[in-house]
């Protein structure tokens, strides 16, 4: 189903520019948000509620979203898998990954404290972790927004104390999950290219088997990203992989799920000259039911201590319309951030 040229240019110029500044100068003291430590939160705001979790149970119970809920469109019908223990949540920071062999490139975020942090004034939670707390030195903050009528922005910031823990290839896979319930179709759908044209059309990927390293998904890069290089004694390359073809072309994805819903998740960027985002797709639970894991990588492409990185993300979760519906969805969310740089 052919997008709009007009449509397709505009939002593509807008993805390949934003890289917004994602830390503006502080507030004055009087509009500091108020925060309160909780282990839980649940936030009514529009047609969404969220319930969103710390670490202090995982990785039995994960942090992050553990339930979304669209209160008229499908208010029993939890966008999250409900019933798989240590695999059902959103939004949820799962690994750290280096180039090298390391018994830390699995699941470090889902282990040691990562406070939940309410905002007593706003619709609003944040996960923040201490340097100390994690095995790579990394601090990093999730904060969570919901925005009426039915999105959910999040922003990420981290900032390495020791770059010597990603070793001499330098960079650093940041694994995010979204353990999803009953999907209509398992495919995630972007915009994007194949080996058989350069001309963008939209690309239903269902991650087929055929790498080397291949585990029950895979990984989409952008058109202009490369490969990841990792070491042959690499000990978790299920992420690093990716496919060659498709690519995507913009910083989208939507998923088709039960009772006519869509999660669709977007991002500020989509490959620059210091990270990417890519997206993921992993179907461990197919053999037992129709919940695969739409999934998003953030690529750091070398790790500076001196340097904060980061992404903004917004998921959308409502009654699916069409395809072009979840493209205007991206356009109006992308045209209102500010720019690094114009276009041209």
């Amino acid at each position: 189903m052919p997008a709009s040229n007009v449509a397709l240019r505009r939002a593509a110029c807008t993805a390949a520019w934003i890289v917004a500044p994602l830390w503006a100068a502080p507030p004055s003291p009087a509009a500091e948000p108020m925060w309160q430590v909780v282990e839980n939160a649940e936030i009514d705001h529009g047609q969404l509620r969220v319930l969103f979790r710390d670490n202090s149970r995982s990785p039995q119970v994960l942090s992050g979203a553990a339930a979304l809920l669209h209160r008229e469109a499908a208010p029993r019908f939890d966008a999250f898998d409900p019933d798989s223990p240590g695999a059902s949540a959103g939004l949820n920071f799962e690994h750290v990954i280096s180039g090298h062999r390391s018994a830390n490139n699995k699941f470090t975020p889902r282990h040691g404290p990562y406070r939940l942090e309410r905002n007593g004034g706003a619709p609003q939670v944040r996960l923040v972790r201490d340097a100390a707390d994690s095995p790579w030195n990394l601090a990093s903050t999730l904060t969570y927004t919901l925005v009426a009528p039915a999105y959910v922005d999040v922003d990420f910031r981290c900032q390495a104390h020791d770059a010597s823990h990603f070793g001499p290839r330098g960079y650093a896979v940041l694994f995010f999950a979204n353990y999803m319930n009953d999907m209509e179709q398992v495919a995630l759908h972007f915009l994007g290219t194949t080996d058989d044209s350069s001309q963008q059309r939209w690309i239903a990927a269902d991650a087929p088997p055929g790498h080397a390293d291949y585990n029950g998904g895979g990984t989409y890069r952008h058109v202009a990203a490369p490969t990841l290089q990792y070491d042959d004694d690499h000990d978790f390359t299920l992420n690093l992989w990716s496919y060659d073809s498709p690519r995507f072309t913009l910083p989208f994805y939507y998923g088709r799920a039960a009772n006519g819903m869509v999660l669709i998740m977007m991002f500020d960027r989509a490959h620059t000259a210091r990270d990417e985002i890519r997206f993921s797709l992993f179907k461990f639970k197919l053999h037992e039911f129709p919940r695969p894991a739409l999934d998003w990588q953030y690529v750091i492409h070398r790790v500076d201590e001196a340097r904060q990185y980061g992404f903004r993300a917004r998921l959308v979760w409502k009654k699916f319309v069409s395809a072009e519906d979840c493209l205007h969805e991206y356009e109006r969310w992308a045209s209102a951030l500010p720019p690094d740089r114009p276009c041209g």
